[in-house]
């Protein structure tokens, strides 16, 4: 995953944390997440999706992360192993971390369940959020998991609470603003808004070309004929846009309005995602 760390940010949340960090009292374990029973505040934790892992950065419990997918390790992070990707997870360097509790997109097979059982592995299952409306009960349930029943809410406030914050004044700044966007997970799939990206576009007050689209799926003629006048897309990709003989009639590429933004942030929620749709505000209020 392309990702930039939003350092202001971050440093917030985790000088939150660290107000409470540690600080756990008899009361805050057992907890309940994702359907299993915590005892005792993790210190070793495996993500198996590239989105669990960037959500504990984004929360401020990087600390605890000793293992995550390939998908979020395209850059080597000391102190995390790299267990493989998450359809093909190496499970043999998963039980040679030792870890409290591993974090699953979806359910394991009955093996595997077993063979965290044996090795007193508790296995948290949290669906990825496919929906702006779930970013926050996600977030929700990864602060309880760190900070168990009475601590999370700090934490849980400041991360998704600057989102909700950051998405309310992108909408403010783009009130009135009738240019039409597309943002390309890849140099022909625009993100639709049947997706947790495309609602978050919609919140931010974005008029983005894909609202009424389904799963990516936008024809070439129909991104054609939806003329964007700002075209964002992931970094690296600019060029093959603004060379793709089709697209030459497109207002946004006629007047090279195309700019590289980290879209993968944007599309999973993911560390970065406040950045981001700032960013892509002042892209925007640059186009004439």
């Amino acid at each position: 995953m392309r990702f930039r760390k939003n350092l202001s940010v971050l440093l917030c949340i985790l000088l939150s944390c660290l107000c409470f960090a540690g600080c756990n009292g008899v009361d805050d374990y057992p907890v309940s997440v994702g359907g299993t029973n915590i005892t005792k505040q993790p210190q070793k934790v495996v993500a198996f999706s590239e989105q669990a892992a960037s959500a504990i950065f984004a929360l401020g419990y990087d600390s605890y992360l000793v293992g995550a997918p390939a998908e979020f390790l395209e850059t080597e992070i000391a102190g995390i192993t790299n267990i493989g990707y998450t359809r093909f997870v190496d499970f043999e360097k998963v039980y040679d971390l030792k870890p409290d509790v591993v974090i699953v997109p979806g359910q394991l097979e009955a093996s595997y369940l077993e063979s965290m059982k044996l090795r007193d592995i508790a296995v948290v299952t949290l669906e990825t959020p496919t929906k702006y409306s779930e970013i926050g009960p996600y977030y929700l349930a990864l602060s309880k998991l760190f900070l168990g029943n009475n601590n999370y809410s700090e934490a849980y406030d400041a991360c998704y609470g600057e989102i909700q914050r950051t998405v309310k004044s992108v909408k403010l700044l783009n009130n009135g603003v009738n240019k039409k966007v597309a943002v390309f997970v890849e140099p022909d799939f625009p993100i639709t808004g049947d997706t947790l990206g495309g609602e978050a576009l919609k919140e931010a007050g974005f008029n983005n070309i894909g609202e009424g689209f389904e799963y990516y799926m936008m024809s070439n003629d129909e991104i054609i004929a939806a003329n964007p006048d700002v075209i964002f897309c992931n970094i690296g990709d600019s060029e093959a846009i603004l060379s793709k003989e089709s697209y030459k009639t497109i207002t946004a590429v006629k007047n090279a309005a195309v700019y590289e933004i980290d879209v993968s942030a944007l599309a999973f929620a993911a560390e970065g995602f406040t950045a981001v749709l700032q960013d892509m505000t002042t892209y925007l209020s640059k186009v004439k």
